[in-house]
């Protein structure tokens, strides 16, 4: 049977959107040569080695955002043949069963997207879209025209969904380059796993996302490779960082599903400032092989969506230990002593309406209101709106749930990334590692020993100078440690000055393991299903901003712990920028984040995209895209 076309084909134009005239600049921003300007304040950073990308990323840092009416005007290049704005899976695949869509026309649909508002606003979330999207997508309509003829009208849960994967993850056919120009002569041999995992379950890869520089920042996505990602909510914003591409990307309807990774924030943070949903699994259940690794005993990669739904079919395809055996810490999903949930086959199960009925929550305000944070007061006003709703729908509340005990020192743990070890006069909050861990060294120089970049060592790239010049102080400091090795931490001079957090995992760390330690003690005293709180206590920063409350709280409970975390959407600041509730729960207790997110989500239905970035249509002469004209 015959694939039906909607729309006859038109050219698709390749030129990027002119009309200066109608720019408008940014506020605070990067000027010329690296010279940062917040609200006023200049910090100068040095440039050195023979990289010739000075000029061509201060144009990046100074993106002149068109204004979002103007944006909206000029996409009128051809409707597409499915509108793809706040598409789901459900809803592509159906088209495709019901022989109203063809693969090909969907990837079109987000090519489309990504070429006329991508770079035209400012947001420059896509640093490339994958070469080889012809074949793949003509070998997928191929695919889907025998499913249709054999009448047996079942897909594959992931066919041609397609993907922006931020530029950490391994792709082959493309440089991984993890924001920097040092690395971008990294080619791949083989596929990280979960892009081989959801590439077996049918996904497209669409484009690459750009991202901040070694995943380095929370705050804000930039680096040497392509510069700055803006917010698509406020394109005077930033996104967090360090997943901000595939986030921004996916908020804007340029792809339908992100793959980030998550350190310390950056799956959370990202999907958080644009109002997605995003998970952070725990510790062991997603390999990190083919990840270029932040620190690896804290790092985990996953999918970032506009909808639970989504963001759970993703999700079931890339649990499990690691079937190439790359990475050894996911064979920790199948121990039983530790995983006593087990590993579902299938997530969707739990994507239950009626799932807060029965569920007792317990609120963190010691996190919320903790001494390192300043937090905002529409952030919190929108915060306890999302416990009242949770109520309605039928939880139980555990407002200012406490966390008492600690086996380290005389003080319980008050909602800071810290912990207390020591006692009366010798006491003192300390980091959850010690603070001369070489991680991140030991970790990437691993990676790069049998990487395809020429570089092998972090002394050869600092030495090059191949790198954004705000990551310099997060080089030397880290730098200023390489001759240590973690496992020897802490010294026996440190162990004598009360030293008691190491460099290990959540399995081996004191610090860590006692913090999980208390947190699961209370959970279980209390009855308490999962913890809640705001995932940042404060909204976007304005672009170039280093100086005023960032409010993140996403990098206290689960980095530290490994139990898994998920953001979904709990509405807007009056100056329309995105909220995030954010969920924890027991090590492995995936299902159950999932089976609150999806019930809250159901109940309240906070998430609306970015105004900016509208269905593309057709003006007098143009009326569809075609494949042949999306991939030339």
């Amino acid at each position: 049977m015959a694939l039906r076309q909607r729309t006859p084909a038109v050219q698709l134009l390749t030129v990027v959107l002119l009309a200066l005239t109608a720019v408008s600049p940014i506020k605070a921003q990067f000027g010329a040569n690296g010279t940062f300007h917040p609200g006023g304040v200049t910090r100068n950073f040095s440039v050195t080695g023979p990289w010739n990308f000075i000029d061509t990323l201060s144009l990046n840092y100074t993106t002149q955002a068109l204004p979002q009416s103007f944006a909206r005007a000029q996409c009128q290049t051809g409707q597409p043949a499915y509108p793809v704005v706040e598409a789901t899976i459900d809803g592509v695949q159906q088209a495709m069963l019901a022989e109203n869509l063809t693969c090909s026309q969907l990837i079109a649909a987000y090519v489309q997207r990504i070429s006329y508002y991508d770079q035209s606003t400012g947001v420059n979330a896509v640093r490339l879209v994958m070469p080889d999207l012809a074949n793949v997508t003509a070998a997928k309509d191929a695919q889907l025209a025998a499913v249709i003829a054999s009448g047996n009208n079942t897909l594959p849960d992931l066919f041609c969904v397609p993907f922006v994967v931020k530029d950490n993850y391994d792709t082959v056919g493309v440089a991984t380059a993890n924001g920097a120009v040092a690395l971008l002569d990294n080619f791949p041999s083989a596929d990280a796993t979960i892009v081989a995992q959801i590439k077996a379950a049918g996904a497209v890869i669409l484009a690459k996302g750009n991202m901040a520089e070694w995943a380095f920042s929370n705050a804000v996505s930039i680096g040497s490779a392509f510069g700055i990602v803006r917010n698509p909510y406020d394109t005077d914003r930033v996104t967090a960082g360090s997943s901000g591409g595939p986030a921004a990307a996916v908020s804007a309807s340029f792809a339908m599903i992100g793959l980030g990774t998550d350190t310390g924030n950056s799956i959370r943070g990202p999907s958080g400032h644009n109002a997605l949903v995003g998970i952070r699994s725990t510790i062991g259940i997603t390999s990190r092989a083919g990840i270029i690794p932040l620190i690896l005993n804290r790092d985990i990669g996953g999918p970032m969506g506009r909808t639970v739904t989504d963001v759970a079919k993703v999700f079931q395809h890339i649990v499990g230990p690691d079937p190439t055996g790359r990475d050894d810490v996911t064979l920790r999903s199948a121990n039983s002593t530790l995983n006593p949930y087990g590993i579902p086959s299938n997530y969707t199960q739990f994507l239950n309406a009626s799932g807060l009925q029965g569920k007792t929550i317990g609120v963190l305000r010691s996190l919320e209101f903790n001494p390192t944070t300043s937090p905002d007061g529409e952030i919190q006003n929108l915060f306890n709106r999302a416990i009242m709703d949770l109520q309605s729908l039928g939880a139980t509340v555990i407002d200012n749930f406490t966390v008492t005990g600690n086996s380290l020192g005389d003080k319980p743990w008050d909602g800071r990334n810290s912990w207390y070890v020591g006692t009366g006069a010798n006491g003192s909050f300390v980091g959850f590692s010690n603070p001369q861990c070489a991680n991140w060294i030991e970790d990437l120089q691993t990676y790069l020993s049998t990487a395809g970049s020429s570089f092998k060592t972090v002394n050869d790239i600092y030495v090059s100078g191949g790198f954004h010049p705000s990551v310099v102080g997060s080089f030397t400091s880290n730098m200023r440690n390489q001759n240590i090795s973690s496992a020897s931490l802490p010294t026996a001079n440190g162990i004598a000055a009360g030293q008691v957090c190491t460099c290990g995992d959540d399995l081996t760390n004191p610090c860590r393991v006692e913090f999980r330690t208390r947190l699961l003690a209370a959970m279980d005293a209390q009855n308490a299903d999962a913890l809640i709180y705001p995932g940042w206590a404060n909204p976007a920063r304005l672009v170039g901003d280093y100086d005023s409350p960032l409010g993140d709280l996403s990098q206290i409970i689960p980095p530290n712990t490994g139990m898994p975390g998920i953001v979904v959407p709990m509405g807007y600041t009056s100056r329309g920028l995105p909220a995030t509730l954010q969920i924890v729960a027991r090590p492995y207790a995936e299902p159950t984040l999932f089976t609150i997110a999806y019930a809250y989500e159901q109940g309240t239905k906070r998430r609306t995209p970015p105004p900016g970035f509208s269905e593309c249509t057709a003006n007098s002469t143009s009326s569809g895209i075609t494949s042949k004209e999306a991939f030339p």
